[in-house]
């Protein structure tokens, strides 16, 4: 048997030295192969990351053009909330709450549909695209592309080379050449401008789109909130009696009043017969801190002293229950009231007496007329607003006014004639109920001008009026013809004006002959008779104002005579001349006298009283300065339905609003009982401003009190305040009784210094050992008010308009 070898050629063993170099090649391969996809992956995620970043700031991008337009909505929505506020202060006292909350939503958001109507459609169902895209800046409009749609076109809006791009099309892709408009929808609680698409497209290329509605909500102003905290920080004086520029013999003055004020009565100068010849109270805001929202109010009267002086610059409104004028001190001087385009109120007459008076209301600067004079008593209250001159030598100049209202006639007061003729005038037998006030058919009317209200004589049967008390007798009811024509009115009767019948003692009647007697010695009476007019009713007054007009137009030379003796002239502008309105319930004679040649001429001024009646707007204005005034009186607010029931009584007024005088008497009581010394405690004040205090005082107080010196704070004390010669006070003071300023006194509204005064307390120690802080807020009913609210008389009064714009249905896409 044959054995065979192995074959060490075909079976040679084999070693691993190779297998290390392939395994470290294989293995760098893997990780070349790892790097290059790691960093393809942070390359790529570099891009997205840059990408991400590029499409959010075109994102924001596209958003600023939203904000843009935003801002330019808040701006309208502010014009159109202030417009819509306006119209409901016009008549404010006539509606509930509700109807003005009604209202004020109506108004606010028909305002918005206008302002963003579309101009070629009269529906307030759209909104104009292209006024959207004019509220851009130049620079965004560039790179951006507004579309939107009216529910069947669909429009885009853009900037092509520098130019803007309108197009439209419809639903089968044609174009329409109507301006661009998209849906604009109604709610009850606001408006939406509905499917607006921003497409914006930076310097890059990048694009980005947003699509939203844009809804603008209704402010949410609730009227019952209203807060009737008046702005005390622009008052400078309340008096709860009277506010008197006092004169003294020898001594000039020259006081100036800036800011609020209220009294019940204004006295520049004294009340009585003595000379006030060198006393002029200045109304004069500071320059630089002019207030035109400043309201001066002489609840009762505001009286000018024999030959004292009242100037006023152009800023605020003066209101007054009646305006008083006294005449010049000696027969060389005047008396001089001159309002250089403010705005005056007045509830009922001004009232002129004595010589040589001067009375200016309204201005001319340029070619610009300027100021008011209101009288916006109309009789139905029972004050009726006219002017009247008893005193001789008067000039009246309304010439540079924009409005002059005189809502109210002159009357000849025969009704404060004694009873029965024992030594005195009147009716024989008769009561002070029997008799009434003469009504003329004047808003101004001289004294002499009385005579044109006697009947004329050639309708008495006497053949004169007045006739003698044994005349009269004997005619009895015969005395006048009713329906025979008189020369002297023009060939018409007194029927023909409704004057029938002779009004008798004891009658209800209003319109018929007045019988007036008039005691000239022991033995001799003589008698008048006088045409009166139903003062109640628009008949009456109309045919008081026809009578005057015919008897003017017969007698007006002699008329014209008798007016020069007590007027030197009545100016008034024709409503031709320039912007005016002019509303007068009587009729008005202007007169012009030539001081050179003493020659005057007359021309009347027909009453506005027919077209007045059916103005409603102007009774409205009436009776909203009625009822304006009333809450001026009660706490120098504009709205008098902001007024609690107390707050309206009969008794109260702007200080027992405002002062809590039952906190000054506890807080002067705890002093007292303490053993405090009360001259010291009653400063309240802070050593970091020394020239501001608080002064709460129990009775009267004079300013500056020595040992006391300080410029500026608040005054408040139950009793009188007066403030010595040369002194200025900045702030505001309250008095219980009268506000006396000395000679050449000056104050003004200091509203830093009240708000820092408002601030300041102290801690007092009572007589059983146990302390109370006061605080200078708590002298005011509710004084933390003036702080919280700033003097702001609504709590709406902090509305944020952002708001009210806000985005519903966001997409991006």
């Amino acid at each position: 048997m044959k054995i065979r070898g192995r074959d060490f050629k075909l079976h040679k063993q084999t070693d691993d030295k190779g297998s290390a170099m392939v395994v470290v090649i294989i293995a760098m391969a893997f990780i070349g192969i790892l790097a290059s996809v790691l960093m393809y992956m942070s390359l790529l995620n570099y891009q997205m990351k840059a990408n991400n970043l590029q499409a959010k700031d075109n994102f924001y991008s596209a958003e600023t053009v939203l904000d843009e337009i935003r801002v330019h909505m808040e701006e309208q929505a502010s014009t159109s909330l202030g417009d819509a506020y306006t119209q409901i202060l016009v008549n404010y006292d006539d509606t509930s709450i509700s109807e003005k909350e009604s209202k004020l939503r109506y108004a606010f958001l028909n305002s918005m549909q206008k302002a963003y109507q579309c101009s070629d459609t009269a529906s307030l169902n759209y909104y104009d695209l292209e006024k959207l895209f004019n509220s851009l800046s130049p620079e965004v409009q560039k790179y951006t592309e507004l579309q939107t749609s009216d529910g069947v076109n669909s429009y885009t809006i853009k900037m092509v080379g520098g130019v803007v791009q309108t197009t439209g099309t419809n639903g089968s892709g044609d174009a329409v050449s109507d301006l661009p408009k998209g849906q604009l929808t109604l709610f009850t609680d606001g408006l939406s401008f509905q499917k607006l698409k921003v497409i914006y497209t930076d310097a890059n290329g990048y694009v980005s789109v947003i699509q939203t509605d844009i809804r603008v909500k209704m402010p949410d102003m609730s009227f019952a909130q209203a807060v009737s905290l008046p702005s005390l920080t622009s008052m400078s004086l309340v008096a709860q009696k009277n506010i008197q520029v006092v004169a003294e013999s020898g001594k000039f003055s020259d006081a100036k009043i800036a800011g609020s004020f209220y009294a019940d009565k204004v006295l520049v100068g004294n009340e009585d017969d003595t000379t006030s010849a060198n006393v002029t109270l200045t109304l004069e805001e500071p320059t630089g801190k002019e207030n035109d929202d400043k309201r001066m109010v002489a609840a009762t009267e505001l009286y000018l002293g024999k030959g004292a002086t009242l100037e006023s610059d152009s800023y605020g409104e003066l209101w007054a229950g009646k305006i008083t004028m006294h005449g010049a001190a000696t027969s060389t001087g005047s008396a001089n009231m001159n309002f250089k385009g403010n705005d005056v109120y007045v509830a009922g007459d001004l009232r002129i007496d004595g010589a040589n008076n001067n009375f200016t209301a309204g201005s001319l600067v340029g070619e610009n007329y300027s100021g008011q004079y209101i009288g916006f008593g109309t009789g139905e209250n029972g004050d009726s607003s006219a002017i009247v001159v008893n005193g001789t030598g008067t000039d009246i100049d309304l010439s540079g006014l924009i409005n002059l209202t005189l809502a109210g006639n002159t009357y000849i007061a025969t009704k404060t004639a004694k009873d029965n003729l024992t030594g005195a005038d009147g009716n024989p037998n008769g009561s002070a109920s029997d008799r009434k006030d003469i009504l003329m058919g004047q808003s101004i009317a001289v004294k002499s001008d009385q005579l044109a209200y006697l009947v004329p004589g050639d309708l008495i049967k006497q053949g004169s009026n007045p006739v003698t008390r044994e005349q009269a007798d004997t005619m009895g009811n015969t005395a006048v013809d009713f329906n025979a024509a008189s020369s002297m009115l023009g060939g018409n009767s007194l029927a023909s004006y409704g004057i029938t019948k002779f009004i008798t003692n004891g009658s209800s009647d209003s319109q018929g002959v007045r019988t007036f007697y008039k005691r000239l010695n022991s033995k001799i009476t003589i008698v008048y008779y006088y045409v009166s007019f139903d003062n109640s009713t628009q008949a009456g007054r109309e045919a008081a104002n026809r009578y005057l007009q015919d008897y003017y137009k017969v007698n007006k030379s002699t008329m014209d005579a008798y007016a020069s003796i007590y007027t030197d002239g009545i100016k008034i502008r024709n409503q031709s001349a320039g912007a005016y309105i002019m509303h007068l319930a009587g009729n008005v004679v202007m007169f012009d006298k030539d001081q050179t040649t003493g020659s005057y001429n007359g021309s009347l001024l027909n009453a506005t009283l027919g077209s007045d009646q059916s103005n409603i707007g102007y009774k409205q204005k009436l009776a909203a300065d009625d009822s304006k005034f009333k809450a001026l009186c009660k706490k120098l607010i504009d709205g008098y339905e902001q007024l609690s029931p107390s707050e309206k009584a009969d008794a109260a007024n702007v200080y027992s609003n405002l002062v809590n005088k039952d906190e000054i008497t506890s807080f002067t009581g705890v002093v007292r009982g303490a053993g405090l010394v009360v001259d010291t405690e009653k400063y309240f004040e802070s050593s970091a401003y020394p020239d501001c205090k608080a002064v709460i005082v129990y009775g009267d107080y004079t300013y500056p009190e020595a040992g006391h010196e300080f410029k500026s704070g608040i005054i408040i004390a139950t009793g009188n305040v007066k403030i010595q010669d040369g002194k200025e006070f900045n702030g505001v003071i309250l008095a219980g009784g009268n506000i006396l300023l000395g000679q050449n006194v000056k104050v003004t509204p200091d509203k830093e210094a009240v708000l820092r005064a408002l601030t300041y307390s102290k801690e007092v120690t009572g007589s059983g050992g146990g302390q109370k802080e006061y605080h200078v807020v708590d002298f005011l009913i509710g004084g933390d008010g003036y702080l919280q609210n700033n003097n702001k008389t609504y709590l709406n009064s902090n509305i944020n308009l952002g708001d009210l714009i806000v985005y519903e249905n966001w997409q991006k896409q």
